[in-house]
């Protein structure tokens, strides 16, 4: 739905938002580079003349575009934060663009802290979704093993609102991997009160191993 928006959308933007309207096209050769002049998603934003949501679902089109001309030929995403950031100026609450953009940077391209800049960028824009707060520590403990950063994220996934059970349980597990034993036992005792009888057992386990209290 999202995608018909957005090339509907295209149509209304005029010459304001022409780079919109273009990008609804399969790009020419060469064309792809264009991406590299905008100027900011602010700048973008004034373009788009009140259809700043439609705006951002063809100019995520643009960046998967980006992403996928490039990951046939050289390789190369250096671009990939500035093109995600266009598109989180757009629409701030997408956060796919934020996650997909960081996961580019640091895996691909083995740059965790461009890729954490991107994503700490979207979850200061959404302070309050979980799942940014969980992919930034999911990066912070698979990329610089930086365990009390991903215990503090993963924590805070946990805080959130919708948060999937999962979360209390990767803070667990980091906090002890961190040293913290007395927050591990804690939230494993959320994990008690909150999960199902397997997660229950999985977590009354750790607790009586790090010396905790039932």
């Amino acid at each position: 739905m999202r995608l018909w928006v957005a090339l509907a959308a295209a149509v209304a933007l005029g010459t304001a938002a022409a780079w919109v309207d273009a990008s609804c096209r399969p790009p020419r050769a060469g064309e792809l580079d264009e991406l590299l002049y905008y100027p900011s998603g602010a700048f973008v934003r004034q373009a788009a003349l009140g259809y700043e949501t439609a705006a951002a679902d063809v100019a995520w089109l643009r960046a998967v575009q980006y992403y996928g001309e490039h990951r046939l030929t050289d390789q190369k995403f250096d671009r990939i934060d500035h093109v995600m950031r266009i598109v989180g100026e757009l629409d701030p609450r997408f956060e796919e663009p934020f996650v997909f953009g960081s996961f580019v940077l640091a895996q691909e391209m083995k740059q965790p802290d461009r890729g954490l800049a991107l994503i700490r960028y979207g979850l200061d824009k959404n302070p309050g979704s979980w799942r940014l707060a969980f992919e930034t520590g999911f990066l912070h403990y698979v990329c610089r093993h930086d365990y009390q950063a991903a215990a503090r994220y993963f924590l805070l996934a946990a805080r959130c609102p919708g948060h999937p059970e999962y979360a209390d349980r990767f803070a667990a597990f980091a906090s002890q991997k961190a040293g913290d034993t007395q927050m591990s036992i804690l939230l494993w005792k959320r994990v008690m009160a909150t999960g199902n009888k397997y997660m229950r057992d999985v977590a009354r386990r750790e607790i009586e191993r790090l010396g905790g209290t039932l």
